[in-house]
């Protein structure tokens, strides 16, 4: 079997419907991980309901991997929301600055920098400024995904990029399921695509999964 992990879902947010469950084998590749990330496709401003309706859809459900999220325009406080969120078993925090419409060097998001770094939690951010990427990879010490943005290509050992067709070394495989495509269609585009290391092992040892 290829084994897959797919690090980029969006199930469980009422406003897209509710599937009961996923189908997650195809031929012979079986998807053991999907990873939930809580951003609502459009303007919505609350950076954590989308997070509190997944944690309820994913209960129950072992093969699920849940991302924290924050605005730092968010009225709690980063010290207490994420808090809240880690003992929801978060295995990485999603900011989108473009989205949510602030700096990734505001001075509210150090917390939140430093929390992922004690508790080894990646960083998923969507369509960052190259120039403020640039600046927060000076002091920000923990590994860094980057979504939806194929212009910026920084080449660092803490930087990786989510593909639906990876084919370097530092990049992962998301399908982006459901707002793209069904998540096993993804996957019957990728059949000649499919790398292990890419598809699979490298996306495990991002999340700590053993």
């Amino acid at each position: 079997m290829r084994k897959v992990i797919d690090s980029l879902t969006f199930y469980g947010i009422k406003l897209y419907s509710y599937v009961k469950d996923l189908k997650l084998e195809y031929e012979d590749f079986i998807i053991e991980k999907i990873i939930l990330n809580p951003l609502y496709k459009y303007s919505c401003q609350c950076c954590v309901d989308g997070f509190y309706q997944q944690y309820l859809w994913s209960k129950g459900r072992d093969y699920v991997i849940r991302l924290g999220i924050y605005n730092p325009k968010c009225r709690v406080p980063p010290q207490i929301e994420l808090e809240r969120q880690y003992d929801h078993e978060i295995h990485g925090i999603v900011l989108h600055p473009k989205h949510h419409g602030f700096s990734l060097l505001d001075k509210r998001l150090e917390f939140v920098y430093m929390f992922a770094e004690d508790h080894e939690l990646p960083l998923f951010i969507h369509s960052p400024d190259e120039s403020e990427l640039r600046k927060i990879l000076e002091f920000v010490n923990t590994n860094i995904i980057i979504v939806s943005n194929t212009d910026i290509n920084i080449s660092s050992s803490k930087i990786f990029y989510i593909r639906e067709k990876p084919t370097k070394e530092n990049e992962i495989y998301g399908s982006g399921s459901p707002y793209t495509k069904d998540i096993i269609e993804s996957l019957k585009v990728n059949s000649s695509f499919y790398n292990q290391e890419t598809f699979y092992f490298l996306a495990k040892k991002l999340f700590n999964k053993n």
